[in-house]
């Protein structure tokens, strides 16, 4: 799995760009937080996310 460096998205791909921003992706990132509601989670609006999926706390 590999992390996107610019809005955290984690990903199970081999490629080097994200899909959801073409950001660049990376195997260090610690954490991971699994958003499934984003409209209703007070963690979303925390951390600036408004679409369903898995994002990592810290991306290196």
């Amino acid at each position: 799995m590999r992390a996107c460096k610019q809005c955290n998205y984690i990903v199970v791909t081999k490629d080097k760009l994200c899909p959801k921003c073409q950001g660049e992706l990376t195997d260090k990132y610690s954490g991971t937080i699994i958003i499934l509601e984003p409209e209703k989670s007070e963690i979303a609006k925390v951390v600036g996310v408004n679409v369903v999926g898995s994002y990592a706390i810290r991306v290196k």
